[in-house]
């Protein structure tokens, strides 16, 4: 009984680390807001994104994450916006709601930095009796833990230029706390996001987009994910991902009336869990609307757009 208390609880602590830290996004310009609140307002126009990823195909209890943003200029140094998460991995379930604000101030002709703030609410319920065990009827697998409505908070900063940007936060900040267990065993550890990345005009239709993105996350392996993509005519993106020690795969995404833009990620795991799955998907949809703020005198990354 109690090897399995510690095993489990090795599990579950992961996977709330899981859920209360931001997911893993193939398509990371799509959740750029999720990421980072400082963000908000640096889109060139107005944005509203949904994107949906499947890990693990074939797999009992994969991660499955559906996300929704909305991304807003309210003038040339304010954004403001939402997002909306829905995280599932194994026994855990986790809901968040957001609202985040951004203020953009010009460095000098070139160069604009932005600080962000974001409030949300959650709520992560982990369904312990779905949960085979060892030991049949085990009373500490037969109640649903639940941890009602709890306040988060998240901030962080961003350097930007037309062909680079640079950006650091720390999503969210708090722990889980159950309304019916006491779990202090399984709180979570901070999580700060750093990435960079740019656009490198290759020709006259053909652009280079790096991007680099490493997550840390105190007593679990880093988290280092390389995006490329290549964008011709400003209407096609062909790309590849990397995340160090889990997976590789392929990006490709349509722009088809400059409002509305739609983006697929398919990668393969490079663990040993391509013995039982072999493809993870993500779609993703944006659509693009409002006043340019090229008018305002501001030049945006591609990546945010």
């Amino acid at each position: 009984m109690k090897t399995l208390i510690i095993t489990f609880g090795m599990v579950l602590s992961a996977c709330v680390m899981h859920a209360q830290s931001d997911p893993a996004y193939r398509q990371n310009q799509f959740n750029a807001m999720v990421l980072n609140p400082a963000q908000t307002g640096a889109n060139e126009r107005n944005q509203i994104t949904v994107d949906a990823n499947k890990s693990w195909v074939g797999v009992e209890g994969t991660p499955k994450t559906i996300s929704a943003t909305g991304n807003f200029n309210l003038t040339d140094q304010l954004g403001i916006g939402f997002t909306a998460v829905n995280d599932e991995i194994g026994p855990v379930k986790t809901n968040r709601i957001g609202i985040s604000s951004a203020y953009h101030l010009k460095l000098d002709r070139k160069w604009t930095a932005a600080i962000g703030l974001s409030g949300m609410i959650s709520n992560v319920v982990v369904d312990l009796p779905s949960l085979n065990t060892t030991v049949l009827n085990d009373p500490h697998m037969q109640s649903t833990l639940n941890s009602g409505t709890q306040l988060r908070a998240g901030y962080g900063g961003l350097i930007y230029r037309k062909e680079f940007y640079f950006g650091f936060s720390q999503p969210i900040i708090g722990k889980v706390n159950f309304t019916n267990a006491t779990m202090d065993q399984f709180v979570q550890s901070p999580s700060f996001v750093t990435y960079a990345g740019g656009e490198i005009k290759m020709n006259q239709d053909w652009s280079f987009r790096p991007n680099i993105l490493y997550r840390y996350v105190k007593s679990f392996s880093p988290y280092i994910d390389v995006t490329t993509m290549f964008t011709y005519d400003k209407k096609i993106d062909l790309g590849a991902t990397y995340q160090l020690n889990g997976s590789v795969g392929a990006l490709l995404g349509i722009d088809i009336n400059q409002a509305l833009y739609v983006g697929y990620a398919y990668t393969y795991p490079t663990t040993r869990l391509s013995r039982v799955s072999s493809q993870t998907h993500e779609i993703a949809l944006r659509v693009t609307f409002g006043k340019s703020k090229k008018s305002w005198g501001f030049q945006n990354p591609r990546f945010f757009n």
